[in-house]
């Protein structure tokens, strides 16, 4: 039986997902120097605002290709950690804006790095949910 032809051969699943993830990462961080630290104008900063989303929809097909040629228990743990990550993340986000409340105002915590939470939340989500099927 002959298995289908990948869109990269000779790459793996697994390291094209962190290779895109990376980039996406790196992108993130050079428009956020390009934004703090060159004070770009009108054009340049919207187009340094927005260049990361193209590098996150990019790494959002390589993750959606990587899942469609898992198997059905892969497919099972990321789904199984997906739903982990969400309601562990409302949680997180419900108790942030508790603790805003209770301390009267807004807390020191810079929200704009609270995204980098996520995959850690993510990554323990999927340790969870890979030990339930191991």
């Amino acid at each position: 039986m002959e298995s289908a032809p990948t869109l990269y051969p000779g790459t793996n699943p697994a390291r094209r997902v962190l290779v895109a993830g990376a980039t996406w990462f790196l992108v993130y961080l050079a428009s956020r120097f390009a934004l703090q630290e060159m004070r770009l104008v009108a054009p340049w900063a919207w187009v340094a605002t927005l260049a990361h989303l193209f590098a996150f929809f990019w790494f959002v097909s390589v993750v959606e290709r990587a899942l469609k040629s898992a198997d059905e228990l892969r497919r099972l743990i990321q789904l199984e950690a997906l739903a982990l990550a969400f309601s562990t993340t409302m949680v997180l986000l419900m108790t942030l804006g508790l603790m805003e409340i209770s301390h009267g105002g807004r807390l020191e915590f810079p929200l704009r790095d609270l995204w980098a939470m996520l995959p850690a939340i993510y990554a323990i989500c999927f340790a969870v949910a890979y030990q339930r099927y191991r």
